[in-house]
């Protein structure tokens, strides 16, 4: 009876100083930010972890700081473009920014703020990736991808062979990729209606396979057509269709990653209730694409020892494939291991049709609520293509009409404005330092610069929905669909620092041209071909509630839209 009452006053004991301590430990993170910066309270997630994403659409809840959907609400509220918090886990001193001079700081200071790995960890399923790397390792994966992004055809010459002369993948091959995908896909809608009549699609889902046709082809060498890349039939070899696996799998993504990998070691000799069919389609989905991947690398493998690497257009593969081939003490020092190779493709398929398809949705549904802009990129592409919509493209299609499509870009640029692909990003301090934020007034007419200290160790969140969002950079109109603002004039310039659709500093998005390049393209190209309208179940509804049903949207990987179903009517001309 005393033994156990002595258990009992030890546990409570133990329990009692862990409080203190951590009552203790997050009192002393509050005081991190000095008294100048706004504090919050404490964050029960992480904010920058695949728990908090996945809860996103129902914790925190509205009101509450850390509510995914609060914009710039919170800075509003406290009048500063910084908030300081505590996350929960591990006492951590956390600012949030919508400031665009200490993002910038951020964003450039990279030996200061560096990248969060850890919430990087869910893309490793085949290894390291440039993705989630830092330092050293980083700048390896980033000098082998980044030849393929740039914007001209390149032949390097010297002191290698004619077996290393590399021809860059330029955005005209995206471009032309993109007008043929397009072209499939509306002869695709086109033999499924009448001349008179109108389509509904759920927009996501058709840009999600346009996309993945244009990455896989200009990236990675699989040129499919619309209607084999539709079907489900898996090539002899394969479990999986190529368009299955990749979408099974990311599916499955988050599920991968927050289940224990001791269990999924022991799905695989055990039956699991409730699980188990969850755990076996994960498993066999990524193994499928694996294999898919295998298949790809294989066949570049067997163009660069036939000597014909000139011949190929995928320019990344064959970067990622050369690198994996080469040697240790090669002197340019870009070498890939089997993993990482597998992994970086995986990445580069993630983010090179995702991000652009959930983007191009968000367009698509903005200018079906928006038929005045809409009006004015179908007249943009009329003064280009009086005929109709290009069937095809040569290799000069692109330096031709890509200038010449500002509106279109800077509606596309409004787009990752309003719904931007992610939604926060996070950083570490590995320094004491300091960043410069603001206070302001209601109506900003008073705006006041203040140092913010930040201790080593401290984590300080970059959230873009806030910064894209705040009037001190983009009016007070800024919940206003206006592409007009992405336009610069004589006496007015967008605020490039104030924009952060594709990251910045070093770390910006690698593949931000062939993005603009395919999306500008296939957004011109379908308002050239159809009117975009409202579905015919929301045409009787108030505009409020068309804008709800049609952006509505939930954290993921990337900004996921959930529900934009769009009319499509052919035009006549």
């Amino acid at each position: 009876m005393l033994t156990g009452l002595y258990l009992l006053t030890f546990v409570a004991a133990w329990l009692i100083v862990r409080a203190v301590q951590k009552y203790t430990s997050l009192c002393s993170a509050s005081r991190a930010f000095g008294a100048a910066c706004p504090y919050a309270g404490v964050v029960l997630l992480h904010p920058f972890r695949d728990l908090s994403i996945v809860l996103g659409p129902w914790f925190p809840f509205k009101g509450q700081f850390g509510y995914y959907f609060a914009r710039f609400s919170f800075y509003l509220e406290h009048g500063s473009t910084c908030i300081g918090s505590v996350t929960l886990s591990g006492s951590i001193p956390t600012l949030w920014l919508a400031d665009a001079q200490a993002i910038k700081t951020i964003a450039t200071e990279t030996a200061i703020f560096q990248k969060d790995v850890v919430a990087y960890e869910t893309l490793n399923i085949y290894g390291p990736n440039m993705v989630g790397t830092e330092g050293a390792d980083w700048k390896r994966h980033r000098k082998v991808a980044n030849p393929a992004f740039n914007e001209e055809i390149i032949f390097l010459f010297g002191l290698i062979t004619f077996s290393d002369v590399i021809v860059q993948a330029s955005n005209a091959f995206v471009w032309m990729e993109t007008v043929r995908v397009a072209n499939e896909w509306f002869a695709e809608m086109d033999a499924k209606t009448k001349p008179d009549s109108s389509i509904t699609i759920d927009a996501p889902q058709y840009l999600v396979q346009a996309t993945l046709l244009v990455v896989a082809s200009a990236g990675f060498g699989r040129r499919a057509s619309w209607k084999e890349n539709s079907s489900t039939t898996p090539p002899a070899g394969h479990k999986l269709a190529f368009r299955a696996a990749v979408s099974i799998a990311l599916e499955h993504l988050f599920f991968r990653a927050l289940t224990p990998k001791w269990i999924h070691a022991l799905s695989i000799r055990v039956r699991l209730p409730f699980l188990g069919h969850a755990l076996a389609e994960t498993r066999e989905s990524f193994e499928a694409l694996r294999l898919h991947m295998v298949e790809l690398v294989s066949l570049s493998r067997a163009w660069v020892v036939g000597g014909k690497v000139s011949n190929m257009d995928a320019g990344l593969l064959r970067n990622l494939v050369e690198a994996n081939m080469t040697q240790e003490d090669d002197v340019h020092h870009k070498k890939l291991t089997d993993d990482e190779l597998l992994s970086d493709i995986f990445t580069f398929l993630l983010a090179g049709h995702e991000t652009s398809a959930h983007s191009l949705s968000f367009a698509v549904g903005l200018l079906a609520l928006y038929p005045a802009v809409q009006q004015k990129i179908y007249k943009e592409t009329m003064r280009i293509w009086p005929d109709g919509c290009p069937t095809s493209a040569s290799p000069s299609s692109y330096k031709e009409y890509f200038p010449k499509l500002q509106y279109t870009l800077a509606t596309f640029h409004e787009t990752l404005r309003l719904f931007t692909p992610v939604a926060r990003l996070s950083k570490i301090a590995h320094a004491d330092t300091t960043l410069t934020a603001h206070r302001f007034t209601p109506g900003l007419d008073v705006v006041t610069p203040f140092d913010v200290p930040v201790r080593a160790g401290s984590m300080v969140v970059i959230d873009v929905l806030a910064l894209h969002m705040n009037p001190m950079y983009w009016g007070h109109d800024v919940e206003d669909f206006r592409p007009e603002r992405f336009v610069d004039t004589e006496t007015y310039r967008w605020p490039r620092d104030a924009f952060f659709g594709f990251s910045g500093g070093p770390r910006s998005c690698i593949g931000q041209r062939f993005a603009l390049a395919e999306s500008v393209c296939m957004l011109a190209s379908l308002v050239r071909r159809y009117e975009i309208l409202v579905p015919k179940h929301l045409a009787g509804k108030s505009f409020s509630e068309q804008k709800r049903t049609l952006l509505k949207w939930k954290p993921g990987v990337t900004v996921t839209p959930t529900d934009c179903v769009v009319r499509l009517k052919r035009r006549d001309v």
